[in-house]
């Protein structure tokens, strides 16, 4: 008997623990979220892929206000490989940053100098936003946010 207590106190315990954290996920589409996209340069070709890549990020920056975040590093064990790392303000930014076309420029121009281009979404992303992304054809995974908060910091 005290078993089954046991068992059933428990099994509250995980049901109320999981109930908590769905009242704690961010709605998806109006929530900023990640995006990282990563990128291996073939042999020779680094230099070539970094130049496309400042160029496009000059354009990201002067024609994309949902854009909160956009930066390009190197992968500090591989000199051929890169990350894009983007803070969206929501999916209507990505949808809107996947119909720029000096992306989709940038991204005919640098795909032959590539051998490896994968995209990692982290949050709470609409399911439109996901499939436009996918849709692209780019290996894309989204990690659906559980829990979390957003800190406003608007003076």
């Amino acid at each position: 008997m005290l078993r089954r207590l046991f068992y059933f106190l428990t099994l509250l315990a995980v049901m109320m623990s999981s109930a908590a954290q769905a009242q704690n996920a961010l709605p998806a589409g109006p929530s900023a979220f990640v995006l990282i996209a990563r990128l291996h340069a073939l042999p020779g070709q680094a230099d070539q892929v970094v130049a496309m890549s400042a160029a496009v990020d000059k354009k990201v920056e002067a024609g994309e206000p949902g854009m909160l975040l956009h930066t390009f590093d190197q992968d500090p064990a591989d000199p051929q490989g890169f990350i894009w790392t983007e803070v969206y303000e929501n999916s209507e930014a990505l949808i809107f940053h996947l119909n720029n076309a000096d992306l989709s420029a940038y991204l005919g121009a640098v795909s032959p100098l590539l051998d490896d281009f994968t995209v990692e979404l982290y949050g709470a992303v609409s399911d439109e936003a996901v499939a436009a992304l996918r849709a692209t054809g780019t290996p894309t995974t989204h990690y659906p946010n559980v829990l979390g908060y957003i800190r406003d910091l608007t003076p």
